[in-house]
C-alpha cells in the first residue's frame, strides 16, 4: 500500500493573508512554535509561503521564535507585509499524492514544507520537515525510495535556478488573470451575459487584484535579482562590496545591499 500525504499532513493549518503585517506572522508564527506559514487569498487559495527564515533574512532586527519584537524594532518592521517578503507561486501537492513524491518535491527544491491543496488550490493542509520525520520514524522505506541522488549543485546557481523558477510560474499566473481580465472586457462589450456566470467572474478578478500588484512588484525583483546574477553581482553589496547571504536574496531577490548596510541606510 502507497503511503499518501493526507495520511501524514497537518490538517487545518494556521495561515496568514498576504496584506497582513509581516510582525503578525512573526506572532503566529511564535504563537504556534513553527517555522512556515501557507499565505492564502480571500477564498483560501494558497497564493505563498512564508517562512521564519524569509523574516530573519528580510527584517530589521533579530528575528526569534521565542521573544516578540517591540519597541524601536517592531516599529521598523512595520513597513513590510507579508507579500514583499513570501514565496509567490510555491510548490503544492495534493491529498492523494503519494508520499514519496512530495519527499522528492521538498529535497529536490531544498524546502522545509508543503502547502496541500485540493484542485482548486484551497488549503487543505501542511506537510513539513517534522511531519516527514515521523513518517520516517514509524515506516520501513519500500523499494519505492528512489535510490538516485541529485548531483551536487552550488548554492548559488540552486538559487537562481529557483529565482527562475518562481518567475516562470508568477509570468503564468499573471496571464491567466489578465487574459480572464481581456475575456471579461470582450464578452460585455459584444453581448449581454449570463448574470450568474458574470458574478463568479467578477468576484474571481477581486480576489485576485491586490494579490496582482504584488505579484507585479515581486516579479521586478526577481528581474532584477536575475539581471545581477547574469553580471555576477548577484552576491556582492553594492554599498560595502561584502557578501549578500543567500538567505536574504532568496526573501528579499531585489535587495542589492547587506543586512549591515541596508540597516545603515534604513533601505531595504
Amino acid at each position: 500500500m502507497t503511503e499518501t500525504v493526507k495520511q501524514w499532513m497537518s490538517g487545518d493549518p494556521v495561515s496568514v493573508a498576504a496584506d497582513a503585517s509581516a510582525l503578525e506572522a512573526l506572532g503566529r508564527m511564535q504563537d504556534r512554535g513553527i517555522r512556515h506559514l501557507p499565505v492564502v487569498d480571500g477564498a483560501s487559495r494558497v497564493v505563498g509561503v512564508l517562512s521564519i527564515d524569509d523574516l530573519r533574512a528580510g527584517l530589521p532586527f533579530d528575528v526569534s521564535l521565542r521573544a516578540p519584537a517591540r519597541g524601536v524594532a517592531a516599529e521598523s518592521a512595520r513597513e513590510w507585509c507579508v507579500g514583499d517578503l513570501m514565496t509567490h507561486a510555491p510548490v503544492t501537492a495534493r491529498e492523494g499524492d503519494p508520499l514519496y513524491e512530495a519527499v522528492e518535491k521538498m529535497s529536490e527544491r531544498r524546502i522545509g514544507c508543503l502547502p496541500i491543496v485540493d484542485a482548486t488550490g484551497r488549503l487543505k493542509g501542511m506537510l513539513s520537515e517534522t511531519d516527514l520525520l515521523q513518517a520516517l520514524s514509524t515506516l520501513l522505506w519500500t523499494d519505492r525510495t528512489r535510490e538516485r541522488r541529485l548531483a551536487p549543485q552550488p548554492e548559488l546557481e540552486r538559487l537562481v535556478a529557483d529565482l527562475t523558477h518562481e518567475r516562470d510560474a508568477l509570468m503564468r499566473k499573471l496571464d491567466k488573470y489578465h487574459a480572464l481580465e481581456r475575456d471579461l472586457a470582450t464578452h460585455a462589450g459584444r453581448e449581454p451575459g449570463d448574470e450568474a456566470d458574470s458574478s463568479v467572474d467578477l468576484t474571481e478578478l477581486r480576489l485576485t487584484e491586490a494579490l496582482d500588484a504584488l505579484a507585479i512588484r515581486r516579479l521586478r525583483a526577481l528581474d532584477h535579482a536575475l539581471d545581477r546574477a547574469a553580471k555576477g553581482q548577484l552576491e556582492r553589496c553594492d554599498d560595502c562590496g561584502g557578501r549578500i547571504p543567500l538567505a536574504r536574496l532568496r526573501a528579499l531577490p531585489g535587495t542589492s545591499v547587506c543586512v549591515a548596510c541596508a540597516r545603515a541606510g534604513e533601505r531595504p
